[in-house]
């Protein structure tokens, strides 16, 4: 499930490798969450260092 912010504040982006396409990290935090706690390894997400570094600089903040 995906989770929007609930701000009208245009939402950071970057582009991704895996998908090859520009996204938001909030997107990106969902999707890593969601692959690496389903073990979904037919997706991009799964294991992915930009994924997980987008996670770890969003908690840093």
């Amino acid at each position: 499930m995906l989770m929007q912010p609930k701000s009208f504040v245009e939402p950071v982006t970057f582009h991704c490798r895996g998908y090859g396409k520009r996204m938001s990290v909030h997107d990106c935090m969902a999707m890593f969450v969601d692959a690496n706690a389903l073990t979904q390894k037919d997706k991009p997400c799964f294991k992915c260092t930009q994924g997980q570094d987008n996670r770890n600089n969003y908690s840093k903040s």
